[in-house]
């Protein structure tokens, strides 16, 4: 199977299995960035990520719109969707329908990810269930609404 073909098994089988398409892609090893954060996280904090996102967004769907890639490495663009039916960072249920574009870099080694930088428009997320308008309204509950 090449990189690409294994990248998107990786994502079909991410939203109808969620946690456990993490252990059957990615090596033990993996080092995992994700949004806001330069520090790399480890495989349970990756699996901890993904349990909130699809807790906040259970009907989570990824999009393949692109890939790019050389040998192992892979740059895939997703249209990201899914429905706010629990809480998100501070936010709780909206029941609005999100979108969001999602970049994800990734490295293998030996057929397995070794290494995911996921970055992704959380700014339109958080616009999207109103969270930045409470801002500006000056309705904003708790500091963290402001972030």
């Amino acid at each position: 199977m090449n990189a690409k073909d294994l990248i998107r098994d990786f994502v079909s089988q991410l939203d109808s299995t969620h946690l456990s398409a993490v252990d059957d892609f990615f090596r033990p090893d993996c080092k995992f960035f994700l949004p806001g954060s330069n520090e790399a996280v480890d495989c349970d904090q990756f699996k901890s990520f993904i349990g909130m996102l699809y807790s906040a967004f259970p009907d989570l769907r990824h999009t393949i719109v692109e890939q790019i890639g050389e040998e192992d490495n892979i740059v895939t663009l997703l249209t990201v969707r899914g429905t706010h039916l629990g809480s998100f960072l501070w936010i709780p249920r909206t029941g609005k329908e999100v979108v969001f574009t999602d970049v994800v870099v990734t490295r293998l080694r030996q057929g397995k990810i070794a290494e995911l930088n996921a970055q992704f428009d959380v700014l339109s997320i958080l616009t999207q269930l109103g969270a930045l308008r409470a801002v500006e309204q000056g309705t904003a509950k708790t500091r963290l609404d402001v972030c």
